[in-house]
């Protein structure tokens, strides 16, 4: 799914000649691609946390919350892999950006590359929109599984104090044994 972007011509002047260096916005795409195929990785796991959640299958759960660690590791190499092409990008064009962000980056490229890259934006929103809510239900499931357990413990944990089972001739004002102000001077 990978596309190849035709390459934006820049006349580089030097002293003994002038040469035409070829300059693309396709490292940026390819980093972009890698990342929304992360995020739609990471929503498809979240998606089974829900279930698994769901079932109470923890050990399941704990299969995925290791493969969910490996990708987010992936996925902040290839935030990097993104901004170190954006910055290459700004060089080779001679201009800066404030914070190198795809919207800054977008009034400088051509017309199919703004496309092109405005696409996956919006596709990268997209799927960090669902991921977001898919977390935020597993948040709340597993939330309400914590209250339902802390109510059943409670439920079943004996009381202290009950009616029932206390010595029945035991006066309450009498001294559970000798206070040290009992003492004689």
């Amino acid at each position: 799914m990978l596309k190849t972007l035709p390459e934006s011509s820049m006349i580089i002047g030097t002293k003994d000649k002038t040469e035409v260096k070829k300059v693309s916005a396709q490292g940026i795409v390819t980093a972009m691609e890698k990342l929304v195929q992360v995020h739609e990785i990471l929503d498809k796991l979240a998606g089974e946390k829900t279930e698994a959640i769901k079932k109470g299958d923890i050990s399941h759960l704990q299969s995925l919350l290791q493969k969910e660690v490996v990708q987010v590791k992936l996925l902040q190499q290839l935030e990097q892999e993104r901004v170190r092409h954006v910055r290459s990008y700004q060089r080779e064009k001679g201009f800066v950006t404030e914070n190198g962000t795809l919207t800054e980056l977008l009034s400088y490229v051509t017309a199919e590359e703004k496309h092109l890259l405005a696409t996956l934006q919006q596709r990268l929103l997209d799927v960090i929109k669902s991921l977001k809510e898919k977390n935020d239900l597993n948040q709340k499931l597993i939330h309400d599984s914590l209250r339902f357990v802390n109510l059943s413990l409670d439920m079943i944990k004996p009381q202290a104090e009950t009616g029932n089972y206390g010595r029945p001739n035991k006066e309450d004002d009498e001294p559970e044994g000798r206070s040290l102000f009992d003492s004689k001077a």
